[in-house]
C-alpha cells in the first residue's frame, strides 16, 4: 500500500458547498471559421493530400481538412 501524504494535509474547507457544473454550462455552441497556422518546428509527417486534392493536418487540438482551391 502507497503512503499518500497530501491525504491528512488536504481538508476541505467548513463553508464549502457543492455546486452542480451541469447547470453553468452556457446554451450556446462556438463554430471555428478558420483556422491559421502550421505547427512544424517538432513535428514530422503530419500533413496529408487526399485523392480529391484536399490537404488534411493538425494544428492544436483540431483535425483540418483544407480546401486548396477555395481556401476554405
Amino acid at each position: 500500500m502507497a503512503v499518500k501524504p497530501w491525504k491528512g494535509a488536504i481538508k476541505q474547507p467548513s463553508d464549502f458547498k457543492y455546486v452542480n457544473t451541469m447547470s453553468l454550462v452556457p446554451k450556446s455552441e462556438l463554430q471555428i471559421e478558420y483556422v491559421y497556422g502550421y505547427r512544424a518546428k517538432d513535428c514530422r509527417d503530419n500533413i496529408k493530400i487526399m485523392k480529391n486534392g484536399n490537404l488534411v493536418y493538425n494544428a492544436a487540438a483540431l483535425g483540418i481538412v483544407m480546401n486548396i482551391e477555395t481556401n476554405t
